[in-house]
């Protein structure tokens, strides 16, 4: 019996040092700031984006805690002499993918098109109002979803599972000094 307690309280602590994604790894810096976080307790900084020119960018991560993440631009500092009207014409294309191929994120739009929070650029999905009862009251269902329950730029990863992010700046329009980062939210942020 005390061998059996002492097995399981090693299998909860692995999960609970898996789950809060101390065993990241793959392009980019993850930080976990603690469940005391109201907003954002994860957050994963991929790197800088040059958006004054088309590129073509792919990051590899594993071991992501599973909960939800948006995927994002942060906001552009037009201190630089970034022209910020051209830059909403530009369009972005990210895409996530499970490592063994399964389409978990696929959003391209003028940036204009994108939301805009206070952290982050990003792209929600498709929602539908569905009954919620027979006293009219409705209910917001995410439509559209795909793989690791992919809608926008939102997903829940697998810790286990190897990810694949791809950036891509199709139309620059000749601004330049616009630069951001693609970072990731999760863990409650809004």
């Amino acid at each position: 019996m005390r061998a059996r307690i002492t097995a399981f309280l090693i299998f909860a602590a692995a999960l609970q040092t898996a789950a809060c994604g101390s065993h990241y790894s793959g392009d980019g810096t993850f930080t976990d700031f603690g469940s005391h976080t109201a907003n954002g307790r994860y957050f994963v900084d991929l790197g800088p984006v040059d958006l004054s020119r088309a590129s073509k960018r792919s990051y590899q991560m594993l071991g992501l805690p599973s909960t939800e993440f948006t995927i994002g631009l942060e906001h552009v500092d037009v201190s630089a002499g970034c022209d910020a009207v051209a830059l909403g014409a530009e369009r972005v294309r990210i895409e996530v993918t499970t490592g063994d191929g399964a389409v978990v994120v696929a959003e391209e739009a003028p940036l204009n098109a994108w939301v805009s929070s206070s952290s982050l650029v990003y792209r929600r999905g498709v929602e539908l109002q569905e009954p919620a009862g027979d006293d009219g009251v409705y209910r917001l269902v995410r439509s559209g979803t795909r793989a690791s329950g992919g809608w926008g730029t939102y997903f829940t990863p697998s810790s286990w599972k190897t990810y694949v992010v791809r950036l891509e700046v199709l139309d620059p329009h000749g601004t330049s000094g616009c630069e951001s980062r693609l970072a990731m939210l999760g863990g409650g942020w809004k």
